[in-house]
């Protein structure tokens, strides 16, 4: 499934788990997993919550487009959009004070009270969560929430500003950003139900524990857990993958009839096995990084014009590695023998 409104940053999560929960496919996804009766559909509950969030969602847009030029939006955001939002999923969101950790103060906006605290960082519309206010926090709403996670018991932590909804977890020990983020907006605007599926079963409150303390044991951390886990198995395939790509592709062109130059230079000695081994390498991996960006939609920036978003089409339409793997998949051999 290609991932619309949901961007993996580091090692937080994978595609791979994210399609297994969509697909039921992974543990504590049963009625009784999200407090439901075993005779309750967790599908009826994703369905319902939908329903009312387009409701809560085109409620908010009312109210956003009366905003002035110098309006952030932050009640707004929380009264009418995030706050119903996080309700549907269970939490019981409550406004919080600022709170000194080692020296140093952290004003997460929200606490979830049935969580033990849980920080949720609730900033407006028409602030971006990863530059700093002008007045305010110290820092960015995104590193503010990341420092102070960091610093404290919680292993997770929220942080959003109605169009984008972050997941952050404890990374003491990374030097990058590691974070999943959904793009509730476009999720919301073009209807994109299955991910806001994805949304419901990974962080209704029934994944995060009661207590603090008991963060390890918490079902979001099964399921990183699962990723660091399933990313080892990609690597391992991988490995064996790229192998038999090496193989199939210096062989073809090799077996190729019109590469005669291709092979005179082995016969020639002018390219050396090693050589050729290396070029068929970077090329694998061109293929494999192409196929990356393509899947992620890192090609193209945000917020394309209607002529930029003709040639996106064009390009993965006709020009993407993702329409060579199409064309692979959906080829039917014919042997040349019996036409």
């Amino acid at each position: 499934m290609k991932l619309t409104t949901i961007n993996i940053q580091g090692n937080i999560f994978t595609s791979e788990i994210l399609e297994k929960i969509r697909q039921d496919d992974i543990s504590f996804q049963k009625p009784q997993d999200f407090g439901l009766k075993p005779s309750e559909l967790v599908r009826d509950e994703i369905n319902n919550a939908w329903s009312l969030l387009n409701t809560h969602w085109q409620i908010f847009k009312q109210k956003r487009s009366s905003f002035s030029e110098i309006d952030k939006g932050i009640s707004e955001t929380r009264k009418y959009w995030i706050v119903p939002l996080l309700n549907l999923l269970g939490y019981q969101v409550a406004l919080s004070n600022a709170e000194i950790v080692n020296g140093k103060s952290y004003a997460i906006s929200h606490r979830a009270s049935n969580k033990d605290g849980f920080p949720i960082h609730i900033v407006g519309s028409e602030q971006s969560m990863d530059k700093k206010a002008e007045s305010g926090p110290r820092l960015s709403p995104h590193s503010l929430v990341q420092e102070y996670i960091n610093s404290t018991e919680y292993i997770y932590g929220f942080v959003t500003n109605g169009n984008y909804f972050r997941v952050l977890r404890d990374a003491t020990r990374l030097s990058r950003l590691s974070y999943l983020e959904f793009n509730l907006e476009q999720m919301m605007e073009e209807g994109h139900y299955a991910e806001f599926a994805i949304f419901y079963r990974l962080l209704h409150a029934s994944r995060i524990n009661d207590k603090k303390e008991d963060g390890k044991d918490a079902t979001l951390e099964y399921y990183h857990n699962e990723a660091l886990a399933s990313g080892s198995r990609i690597r391992e395939r991988l490995s064996d993958a790229v192998k038999g790509s090496i193989l199939s592709l210096a062989n073809g062109l090799l077996a190729q009839q019109e590469n005669t130059e291709l092979r005179s230079a082995f016969e020639t000695e002018t390219l050396s096995a090693k050589d050729y081994y290396l070029h068929i390498l970077r090329s694998v991996y061109r293929i494999l990084f192409l196929l990356v960006i393509e899947e992620r939609n890192l090609i193209y920036k945000e917020n394309l014009t209607d002529d930029e978003k003709k040639l996106k089409d064009i390009k993965y339409q006709y020009y993407s590695i993702q329409r060579l793997t199409f064309l692979v998949n959906k080829a039917i051999y014919i042997d040349p023998k019996k036409t």
